[in-house]
Formats: structure tokens, C-alpha cells, sequence
């Protein structure tokens, strides 16, 4: 019996080949993890090596690493500074104060301040934020250098505080980055290219639905996050998020931007409520502008960090938040000539007011026509006196336009004579037989002139059929929103171009 376990059993060889191989999958695995994080290092030194500030990596006094920019305002190439001691290009004055530094193992007496001299010998003034970390297994000195003006050190001692704290909230990220995780390096680094960039291609600018692109970034926000969104609210919903949206118009604009800037202005409203609370969202529209509003009834902003929230890093929340959410709503938002606002309640709770053009020179190029502005435009109207004029005519005044009303041709004619006009409407329930000969009469006076007719017979799905000479036909029931819309839209083409309805 004993012999046979021993038989059944595997011998020290049959183990000894399982535990090799286990430790060849360990070695295997452990070879991709490393090449993984070199990667992904090397990624983050390329990132450092953009940082908008000077950047310096001691180990004791020696220069291991710098970047681009320290390397241009001192003169020196990148070979040049790196293994050269720190103390050989700084202020013998500085040298003492900066050698105790970095024999300190306590980090007491951290200089904020620096002069170095360039490759000319000229000195020049940088104020400094030193940061402990390790690098290669041995400590190290991580450095931010930010250049002062004269002037500034001077004369205006508060801001240059405030920028100072911003561009010391910039270094603790970027540092932050290179010691807790490389993982982040890549799209950190995709945002703050999308951060710095001032313009669009034309191919990226497309005609937009505001009202979508606000509804869109909600229903995607709150599927995300298994919140809540609906007209209707749910006593059982903490976090509730409702909308009112009333544009028409269209805007030009990057779809993908607009998404990522209303996103993060609803991500930073419902992280405001904590447990519960309620996000509204409205937008309308005025003469040449949408105004949308995002309002919460959150913790609010204190007064002090009004200033500061859509500063680059700057963040209350903490770890994981990078702080740049409002930062690349407002870049976004001001890249499509718009701008963004905040308003604090005293209840509690904020509100962001956001604006944005109809029309702006930013997406014109050079085989785009520019486009005129809407308001003020003077119309020339055709149509008898009665309710129905007298309310559209009140309705378009009420949008900027000014409006003439005649009764027939001859008055029309007589009209055109005179003050110049934008757009001609013309009420096609009026019926007048000479109608064609009055558009071809006005063609040959006035080629340049837009002409439309409104209250044309509905077709039920027949694509209505544009008369020789005119450039909009509106059907019959006349919605004033998309009345306006389509008028708009022909008037800022600003010549007569046919305009499919």
C-alpha cells in the first residue's frame, strides 16, 4: 500500500519544473510591467519638458534634468545645464542659504527665491518653489522656477502673489503626476493641448443645435453617473437635474468642445450638492446671442475663491480632481467668442451664465462669405393690415429688426426707392396675381435684395416649390420660431442665395 502512494505521488523533479515555469510567467509578467512604466515615464518627462515654467531635478547640488524652458531664459543648452552644479549658476549670495537647504534633512529654511546668472553673466531674478521627491532610489530636489519682472517685485506685490500661488498649484500637480502615477501623464497631457489651443480648423466648425448639445451632455452626464434626469421630479431622487431650453437659431461652433464645456459645468454643479439638490438648466435666445444659465442650489463659492475658480489647478475638492474642469469650459467657451460669468447667492447655491454668438469672425475663412449681423436689419413687408401682420411686425420688432409695412406693389416700388432694405417678406395669402412680375421687376432694381414669402399653402410633405427669383418660402401655419429662425439665417447670408427652409 505504501509503495503505492509513493508511485502516485510526483517526485521533487516533477515539482521542481512547476515552480520554474510558474517563476518564468512571473518573469515574463514582471518584463511587460517594466517596459509599461518605462513607457509611460518616458512620457511624463516629455511632459515636463513643456511645463510653462521653468524646471529643475537636483541630487544634492548637481543638475540632473532640466527642461525647455529653464534652458531658454538662462542661455544655456540642455547638455550644458545637465551635471553642472546648481551653485555655479545661481547669486553667490544665494549659494549659502541654498547649500543649508539641501544639507538640511529637516527641509527647513526653503528659499522662495533665486539669482542666477545667464550665459551672459546678467543676473535674473526667479522666484522658486522647491519640492522634496526621489529619483533613481536617492532623494532629490524637484524645482519650479517662475521669472519675476522688476516692476512686478515691486509695484504689485498682490498679484504677484496670486500668480505665484497659481503657478505653485501648477508645479504640486505636474509633481504630483510624476510621483503617485505615469498612467495620467498621456490624457493629462491630451487636455492641456486641448488647453492651450487658440483656434479651429474649418473642417472642425459645423452648424449646431445649441438645445441638443445642452440635452445630449446631460442625458450622457447623468447615464454616467446613474443620476436622475427628467421634466418630472422624483421624491425619491436625491440629486434631480431639470431643463428648459428655447434657442432656434443655429450656432457655429466645435461639437466636441461644447459637449466637453457643458459637461464639466454640470459635473461641477452636481458635485456642489453633496448629498441632494437640484441643477437647473435654461437657454434662450436674444438678438445675435444664446445665454444659457447653470444653476445649482449647492455649498456655493466662498468670496475669497470667486476670483480663482476657473484658474488652471485650482480645486477645493481634492484628490482625484485635477482642477481643470471650469478652466477648459471657460477655454472652450471663450474660443467660440463667447464668455462665461459666475454669480454667488447669498442663500447659498451659484449660478454660471454663459454666452455665446450667433455669428462670430472666428470660423470665417477665406471661401466662407462673411456674414452680416441680424439686428437692426430694416424688412420691407407686403400684406394687408390686420391681426396677424400687426403681431408679426410687434414680434420682429421685438427682435431688433425694423419693419415697413405696405399695402400693395406701387407702394413697395415707391418704398424701394428710398431707404435701403435688407429683406423683403411678402404675404403669398394676399393672392395678387402680379406677384411674379413684381420679383422680376425688384431682381433687375435690386439683385442683391433677399426675398421671401410667407403663408404659402401647406403642400403636407410636398417640398414646396421656390418661384423663379425668391429665396425662402415659408408654409402656412406660420410658427413664429421657426419663422424667425429661417429669416435669420437669410438675412445673414446678406445677398440672395436660396435658403432651404
Amino acid at each position: 500500500m505504501e509503495i503505492e502512494q509513493k508511485k502516485k505521488s510526483p517526485g521533487w523533479g516533477h515539482r521542481l519544473r512547476k515552480e520554474n515555469s510558474g517563476l518564468k510567467e512571473k518573469i515574463a509578467t514582471l518584463k511587460k510591467e517594466k517596459a509599461r512604466l518605462k513607457k509611460d515615464l518616458e512620457k511624463v518627462w516629455e511632459l515636463m519638458a513643456h511645463v510653462p515654467g521653468g524646471l529643475f531635478l537636483l541630487q544634492r547640488e548637481t543638475i540632473v534634468y532640466a527642461n525647455d524652458a529653464a534652458s531658454n531664459w538662462l542661455g544655456y543648452s540642455l547638455g550644458q545645464l545637465e551635471g553642472k552644479s546648481l551653485l555655479d549658476i545661481i547669486d553667490p549670495e544665494d549659494v549659502q542659504p541654498m547649500l543649508e537647504f539641501i544639507q538640511d534633512s529637516a527641509g527647513n529654511h526653503r528659499p522662495d527665491a533665486l539669482h542666477f546668472k545667464n550665459s551672459d553673466g546678467r543676473s535674473v531674478h526667479f522666484a522658486v518653489h522647491i519640492k522634496k521627491t526621489r529619483y533613481e532610489g536617492r532623494n532629490a530636489f524637484l524645482l519650479n522656477l517662475i521669472e519675476i519682472e522688476r516692476k512686478i517685485e515691486q509695484n504689485k506685490a498682490l498679484l504677484d502673489a496670486q500668480k505665484f500661488e497659481a503657478l505653485q498649484r501648477m508645479a504640486d500637480a505636474f509633481l504630483r503626476e510624476y510621483e503617485i502615477t505615469a498612467k495620467s501623464a498621456p490624457p493629462l497631457s491630451a487636455t492641456l493641448r486641448d488647453f492651450s489651443k487658440k483656434t479651429y480648423l474649418p473642417s472642425e466648425i459645423s452648424p449646431l443645435n445649441l438645445n441638443e448639445i445642452i440635452e445630449t451632455s446631460v442625458v450622457r452626464y447623468c447615464s454616467d453617473n446613474g443620476i436622475h434626469y427628467g421634466q418630472d421630479h422624483n421624491p425619491e431622487d436625491h440629486i434631480f437635474l431639470k431643463t428648459s431650453l428655447n434657442t432656434t437659431s443655429p450656432i457655429h461652433g466645435c461639437q466636441k468642445d461644447l459637449h466637453d464645456a457643458f459637461r464639466n459645468l454640470i459635473a461641477n454643479a452636481v458635485e456642489s450638492l453633496k448629498d441632494s439638490g437640484q441643477v437647473y438648466l435654461t437657454a434662450e435666445e436674444e438678438p445675435g446671442m444664446l445665454n444659457v444659465y447653470a444653476q445649482d442650489n449647492g455649498i456655493g463659492i466662498q468670496k475669497n475663491e470667486a476670483d480663482k475658480i476657473f484658474d488652471p489647478f485650482f480645486t477645493t475638492k481634492g484628490h482625484p480632481h485635477k482642477g481643470l474642469g471650469l478652466s477648459m469650459a471657460r477655454s472652450f467657451i471663450e474660443r467660440h467668442g463667447g464668455n462665461i460669468g459666475v454669480m454667488r447667492h447669498k442663500a447659498g447655491g451659484t449660478t454660471f451664465h454663459i454666452k455665446l454668438p450667433l455669428d462670430h469672425d472666428l470660423f470665417k475663412t477665406a471661401d466662407q462669405p462673411k456674414k452680416k449681423s441680424i439686428k437692426d436689419a430694416r424688412i420691407l413687408l407686403i400684406g394687408d393690415q390686420n391681426i396677424l401682420m400687426n403681431l408679426l411686425c410687434r414680434f420682429l420688432e421685438g427682435k431688433h429688426l425694423h419693419v415697413t409695412r405696405v399695402d400693395n406693389y406701387s407702394e413697395c416700388i415707391k418704398a424701394l426707392k428710398g431707404d435701403p432694405f435688407d429683406l423683403l417678406l411678402v404675404d403669398q395669402d394676399k393672392s395678387l396675381e402680379n406677384t411674379p412680375w413684381l420679383i422680376q421687376k425688384i431682381r433687375h432694381t435690386h439683385p442683391d435684395l433677399p426675398i421671401a414669402l410667407f403663408n404659402a399653402p401647406n403642400t403636407h410633405g410636398v417640398t414646396l416649390s421656390r418661384p423663379s427669383g425668391v429665396n425662402l418660402v415659408i408654409p402656412r401655419p406660420l410658427h413664429v420660431g421657426s419663422f424667425y429662425s429661417n429669416i435669420s439665417r437669410l438675412l445673414a447670408e446678406g445677398k440672395a442665395s436660396p435658403i432651404n427652409p
